[in-house]
Order: structure tokens, then sequence, then C-alpha cells
């Protein structure tokens, strides 16, 4: 077992595993510390009864930083591109986004969109304005409202009354906001193991079933190694870099209040501020949906999107078995919601959109809150990568770039911090 790293990676998230893999891929002796038993944080996968079932993401991004970070490292993923990628259901309609009229106004509208804010400026969102707000000035329409509130919570994990006018405005109308999808065959976890397989190939470590207790820091209050509990024992670590890819909360709590200036530790607390989602996944024995990928809802409850796991190349469910995962952002997306009313809002639009739900059989019931958010921020509220401490850094979803969200924002918090390193910590000057 190696104590002595270059870098210690808190977790093996999107951000984290991402990090660590171009820290390997450039030579940099890697640990990466992960709690649970599987690497992937909350765009992974686990085995329920044989079905592969996500534990948060649902689709990856083609194209993307998670896509360009494994080819930066010589991999690639292997995707099932559904025939099309992503449905609109209005009703009883379903409406393929990829193609004819809908593809056109999806790369039209943000371009007009763009140059009409900018050539009137009365239309475009003032400071601090939700979208709701935003969108009130324009429409009342109930429809339009419920299909907005629906495409933020599907891309951002929540609603139009806690979501920036302005973040809204700039996804949409900076080309960023339609992506190319796929889904991971053999599940989302098989999206960052060949990340893991560099970190080790290259000299470094992935623990599993592990836990970071306590940052350590040396006189001149650079962080210089860590406590871990690992399998039952304690070990001791010596690092010169730490990235942490659990969120910034748990980055001052492993440090202590004490490794920073005061006042830091209490402005993180007071701007942490997680949004949630709910996941039902179910299998049936005959097909409950027509769309073959990624469904996005106009009118619901609570449902804000699907996705259709049976396809068999996908190796997510038993032969003659048919899987779906649906998702909800429960009201308030953020604090205290009624996890009760939440989940039986959510079973009554999946009854309504999946006929024959009631025959199938319920997987699991994924509340992702709190200490274990859809988001650990919404998208405009996030917190810097950098942190008073010189060698320690956050990635991740409570850190994302301005105006950005998914997997993909998340994997561009480690570029954007890797890229720090290299020009500040380069290897020959950090084992020098």
């Amino acid at each position: 077992m190696t104590t002595q790293f270059d870098a210690i990676v808190i977790g093996s998230g999107a951000g984290g595993i991402s990090a660590a893999a171009r820290l390997a891929h450039a030579g940099y002796k890697v640990l990466v510390v992960e709690a649970l038993d599987r690497i992937g944080g909350r765009a992974s996968t686990r085995d329920v009864d044989g079905f592969l079932l996500n534990t948060g993401a649902l689709v990856i991004e083609r194209g993307g930083m998670v896509d360009l970070t494994l080819q930066h490292i010589g991999k690639s993923m292997d995707l099932y591109i559904a025939k099309p990628e992503t449905s609109l259901i209005w009703g009883k309609r379903e409406i393929a986004m990829d193609s004819g009229l809908p593809a056109f106004a999806r790369d039209k509208v943000p371009g007009l969109l763009k140059f009409l804010t900018r050539v009137i400026p009365a239309i475009r969102p003032k400071p601090g304005q939700s979208t709701r707000e935003w969108l009130n000035k324009f429409t009342r329409s109930k429809t339009i409202h419920d299909l907005v509130d629906n495409v933020i919570g599907a891309m951002f994990a929540a609603t139009a009354d806690e979501f920036p006018a302005d973040v809204f405005l700039l996804y949409f109308t900076e080309g960023s906001a339609y992506k190319q999808i796929g889904l991971p065959r053999g599940g989302t976890i098989k999206v960052w193991e060949p990340m893991a397989d560099v970190v080790t190939a290259n000299g470094g470590e992935v623990w599993l079933n592990a836990t970071v207790k306590r940052l350590t820091f040396d006189n001149e209050k650079r962080v210089n190694g860590a406590e871990i509990a690992r399998d039952g024992e304690a070990v001791s670590v010596s690092t010169k870099l730490a990235i942490s890819n659990a969120g910034p909360l748990a980055t001052v709590k492993m440090s202590g209040a004490d490794a920073f200036p005061e006042g830091y530790a209490q402005d993180v607390a007071d701007k942490t501020d997680p949004a949630a989602i709910i996941t039902v996944h179910f299998a049936a024995q005959k097909p409950l949906a027509s769309f073959q990928g990624l469904a996005l809802y106009a009118k619901t409850r609570r449902m804000v999107y699907a996705a259709n796991f049976s396809e068999p190349s996908l190796r997510r469910c038993p032969p003659g078995w048919y899987l779906y995962s649906a998702a909800s952002v429960p009201r308030p997306a953020t604090g205290a919601f009624d996890e009760a009313a939440e989940k039986k809002l959510l079973l009554d639009d999946i009854r309504d959109y999946f006929p024959g739900f009631d025959d199938s059989m319920v997987k699991a019931i994924d509340v992702t809150a709190h200490d274990w958010p859809a988001q650990r921020a919404i998208t405009g509220y996030d917190l810097p990568n950098e942190t008073p401490v010189a060698n320690l850094w956050n990635v991740g979803d409570g850190v994302k770039p301005y105006g950005q969200g998914g997997t993909a924002s998340c994997s561009e918090t480690a570029r954007l911090v890797v890229e720090q390193i290299f020009k500040t910590y380069p290897l020959a000057r950090l084992r020098g």
C-alpha cells in the first residue's frame, strides 16, 4: 500500500475522477478516496436484483467535457444512441426533438432570443430576478410556465422560482442548452471506469469504502496529508495537493474552520443550498412507453423527465424485461419538502404516462437530497473552485462554471483545476 502521493482526490464523482484521470495521465501519482463501494458518485450504477439502476444522471452528453476528458486520456465512451435521442411528451403527443420543425426551432430560437435581448434591453432579466418573475413579464400561461418549470427541473434540478433568469437566458442563448446525448452500455459507471484505470496504470490507487476523516496541514497552512478510515482501519497518507469532490461544505468540515481565514467557513455554510430530485426505477415484462431514449414532459404534476433503458444492447435488465427511470423535482427544490407527498405526485404522473405501471415492479425510489443532493448548488449560485488554502481545490456540482449544468460541467471543473495545477505545481517542481 502506497502512502505518499502527489495528489489526493476526495470523491470519485464526475469532477473527482475526471481530475484524477487528467493528473494521472500527466504523470502525477494520485490517490482517489471514495466512500462508496463503487466509483461515479451521483452518476454511477448499482445492481438491484439483476437490474442496473442509475444513482443519479440518466444520460451522458456526447461531445461534452466528459467525452473530451476521455479522449484526452486516450479512452472513449460506449453509448447507445436512441432514435430520437430526446422526445417531448406534450399530453398525448410525442414530439421528436432531433428532426423537422422542432430541430429547426431548437437551432434558430436561441440566436433570435439573443438578438432580441441585445437590441431591446427592456426584455433582459433584472439582477436577482427569478425565471418565474421574468417569464411573468411576457406570459401568465400555465402551459408555458409548466413547460419552463419542467425544462429547468430536467436540466438543473430546480424550479423557475429558484432558478436565476439571467442564467436561464444565458444557457438558452449561447447554444449550450440542446445536447447530443447517449445511454452508456452497462450503466453510467462504465463512463468512469476507464478514468480509474488510467489512475492505477500510472502508479496511483483508487480506494473504495474509504472516508477522509481529516485533512492535515503544515506550518504554512498547506495540505500535507489526510487521515483516512479504510476497511475499518485508520490510515495516514501524505500529499502535495488535494482536490475535493465532496462539496465545499464537506471540504471545510474535513479541513476544520481554523485552516481558513476567519469567516470563510460560515460563508460556505451560508451559501450551501443543495437541490433535490426524486427518481423511480421500475421494470415490466411488456413495453410501457414508446419513446426510446430520453423524454421531457410538458404537462405533469411533478415528473420532469424519464429514460428508457430497455434496449438489449444496454445490458441494463434481464432478457424479456423493460426498464425505465422517471424523475421529479420537489417543491421547493432546496430545503425541506414533504417527501411522502412528492413521491405520490411523481407516482401519479408515472401512472398517467406509463399505462400498465401498476403491474410493473418498482425496483427502487431514490430521494437524492440534503447531504446527498442532486445538485450541491443551483447553477448561478456556485462557489469558486479555489479555496483560501493554496493547494486545496473543489470540483464538482458545487463549483460549476456560471451557466453550466450536468456531468459535463462537473468534468469541466476538473479541467479548470488541473490546468491551474499544471501552471502552479508542475510535476518537476512538485517532486523537486
